[in-house]
């Protein structure tokens, strides 16, 4: 299935056309991109680096920098940097072997299944060579463009209510000031007035509008305290979104996580325009793999295994059976849910079917149904990757 471009309102795409990722650069001015390209050297170079920060000049524009501002104004926050991770042995098959001992074909597929961290969420991934060789969902590693634009419509709509709520604050201001106003010239009127019942009358009405008006008053105060904690929050989310999308854009390298928990950087080899695909490279070391099962020998009602990390849970399996084929899919009714997406879907003899990628749902009169899940095949994935693959 195609997929769109990734987009977003503060990056812009320079470079070659083709099949290997472009580079995405931040037009957010340009002190704000030699510090991302600094905070990017200074991970890759010196992955014990402790900490970064960020910062906003008189205009509203963010900085990023390596160094505490000198002289800076404005409040400065404090960015931490990933420590280096620890560093097993170069043998991983090995290693996992020992300690999960394999007992059947399907967990001898976990051992090459890996949970991937990125700066906007969690997915799965696996090996599909002995040197390193990954494969995952392009979704995993960059945030859709559904995804973005539902997020920035959701911003907005937060926006909009904050507007709102502002409006409504100015107008009881206004009205309160009115009201205010009202008082002091009844409290005029009444000095004027004769000591009698009548003052005492208007004077008992006086101390009850002045009494409404304090209430109205601490109401005010109490809403406007709500607004700002509101006002606060929300442009703390939304700056914590664009910091992190952009970042996640600008990464080359993504943390992955072993059965084991160990987790390892890997780094970026080539996207997909055409399909929901990414592959991924972990350097120098042996891993464990999973051999692909050609499109000729799966059948309709097979059993199938989609392993996966759902909803962040590591290491999970769910069970079903091949549904059906697409012209590049195969549907199963084996769960798919957030977090499984890029995880491998396999066979009872361990061989690998397809790449999990998405679940449709069914919506119908009678309310909402969970649909199909479908998987990219792992014949479409390798001959994508082929030219990749082919190197080492």
């Amino acid at each position: 299935m195609p997929t769109r471009k990734p987009s977003h309102p503060l990056l812009k795409r320079v470079g070659r056309r083709g099949r290997r990722p472009g580079i995405y650069l931040l037009t957010i001015g340009l002190p704000c991109l030699i510090a991302l390209i600094a905070l990017i050297a200074l991970i890759a170079s010196n992955p014990s680096a402790a900490e970064m920060y960020k910062y906003q000049d008189d205009q509203g524009r963010w900085h990023y920098t390596d160094r505490p501002p000198a002289g800076q104004q404005q409040p400065v926050e404090t960015v931490s940097v990933p420590a280096a991770k620890r560093r097993p042995g170069r043998d991983l098959n090995a290693m996992l072997r020992t300690k999960f001992p394999p007992q059947t074909p399907v967990q001898e597929a976990t051992l090459g299944t890996v949970t991937i961290k990125t700066p906007v969420g969690t997915g799965s991934g696996f090996f599909v060579s002995a040197d390193g060789y990954l494969l995952t969902n392009k979704h995993v590693i960059q945030l859709p463009e559904n995804q973005r634009e539902k997020l920035q419509n959701n911003f907005g709509d937060v926006q909009q209510q904050l507007d709102r709520l502002r409006q409504q604050l100015a107008w009881r201001e206004q009205e309160l000031e009115s009201f205010k106003t009202d008082l002091a010239r009844y409290q005029a009127n009444l000095r004027g007035l004769s000591d009698g019942p009548d003052k005492t009358a208007r004077q008992q009405l006086y101390q009850a509008k002045l009494e409404q008006y304090q209430v109205m008053e601490k109401e005010l105060a109490d809403d406007r305290q709500k607004f700002r904690q509101q006002e606060t929050a929300a442009t703390a989310q939304r700056r914590e979104f664009d910091w992190k999308l952009a970042v996640a854009d600008a990464a080359r390298t993504y943390t992955i996580v072993l059965k084991d928990g160990t987790e390892l950087d890997a780094s970026l080899v080539a996207v997909s325009q055409e399909h929901d695909l990414a592959l991924l490279k972990l350097d120098q070391y042996k891993t464990p793999h999973l051999k692909p099962a050609p499109a000729s020998e799966i059948g309709q009602g097979a059993p199938v295994y989609a392993i996966g990390s759902p909803l962040g849970q590591r290491d999970s399996i769910s069970t079903g059976v091949v549904s059906g084929f697409g012209s590049s899919f195969v549907r199963t009714d084996a769960k798919i849910i957030p977090g499984n997406s890029g995880g491998p879907l396999v066979l009872a003899d361990g061989r690998v079917v397809g790449i999990n990628t998405l679940r449709q749902v069914i919506q119908a009169p009678e309310g909402q149904f969970e649909g199909l899940g479908l998987a990219i095949t792992i014949d479409t994935a390798l001959s994508e990757f082929a030219r990749d693959l082919s190197r080492d």
